[in-house]
């Protein structure tokens, strides 16, 4: 099973040199990125895991690739993740280029989470024809973004040259985050080369990796190209056993304001209320977090 981290690096957190030697030392896998660029001062909508307002931390984190540049600038080993890269809030040209480039100078080491978002105000602001259909264009953008790390051609979109190209071939893991319904189910197994999901129980990843194998055989692809990764705030042996045997090959700790003890599974939903409306982290606290989950997991 393999461990990764996630965690909003802000100008209040550890920071992201720091933190990234501290995950490779330790032996993680992989560390994501999450993103958001603003949050409305006067939102029309409310936060979706309180119906109230938005935690600070949505318009504190630092921007995705910058922090992934520079982390992947001071490891070897560490992959560096987009988790997740908001597609529809971005340029697919721009953004083919932050990841090929950034894919490139890490020698291979990235792995492009992808999502829509829920803040579709800001979403509008960004592209509003994306905010329409998120979906829809993060499909086409990411299909885009293909042709230009490949070569190839695009429909609708004419041959062009993007170099630096990716060292992974033919491009980095285009993994999706999303909830585990069928529609996500055909999407993944159609474009993507992986699932990422927080929030879900070893029997949801169960029925979903079966999906993903129906979907796999009906247009006849092996599904073992596919990855799963949960986002899980207990790494211990016997979550680490339940989501191995579920079909996930990665957990991803959310380490933001994480307590250091063991969560069960039923309070990982309260516990991700309280972390994220909590002041932020210290660094200290981060790193004793940090050696309490590496315990937890093995590592």
């Amino acid at each position: 099973m393999k461990i990764g981290a996630q965690l909003a690096v802000t100008t209040y957190t550890i920071d992201a040199v720091t933190l990234a030697r501290e995950l490779e030392a330790r032996r993680f896998e992989s560390y994501w990125a999450p993103e958001h660029t603003v949050v409305p001062a006067h939102p029309g909508i409310a936060f979706p895991m309180t119906g109230g307002p938005i935690p600070d931390v949505y318009h504190q984190m630092a921007d995705p690739f910058v922090v992934l540049g520079m982390m992947a600038a001071v490891t070897r080993d560490l992959r560096v993740a987009t988790g997740v890269c908001l597609v529809p809030e971005h340029p697919p040209l721009t953004l083919a280029k932050a990841v090929s480039t950034l894919d490139a100078f890490s020698g291979g080491r990235f792995l492009f989470g992808v999502g829509t978002g829920w803040l579709r105000e800001v979403t509008e602001l960004h592209n509003p024809a994306a905010a329409a259909k998120p979906w829809g264009y993060t499909i086409e953008a990411v299909g885009a973004m293909k042709a230009l790390w490949t070569g190839t051609t695009y429909d609708g979109f004419p041959e062009m040259i993007c170099d630096p190209r990716p060292v992974q071939r033919p491009h980095p893991p285009v993994i999706v985050g999303a909830q585990p319904t069928p529609v996500a189910a055909r999407r993944i197994a159609a474009w993507a080369d992986g699932w990422l999901a927080t929030g879900v129980t070893p029997a949801q990843v169960a029925e979903f990796r079966a999906a993903l194998d129906a979907e796999c055989a009906r247009i006849g692809r092996d599904p073992a190209e596919l990855s799963i990764t949960v986002g899980v705030r207990d790494p211990s042996e016997e979550i680490r056993d339940a989501y191995a045997a579920a079909g996930a090959g990665r957990l991803m700790v959310l380490l933001y304001n994480h307590p250091g003890t063991r969560i069960p599974l039923e309070d990982w939903a309260a516990v991700g209320v309280a972390t994220l409306s909590a002041p932020p982290p210290t660094p200290d606290e981060t790193l004793r977090a940090l050696d309490a989950v590496t315990k937890m997991a093995g590592l």
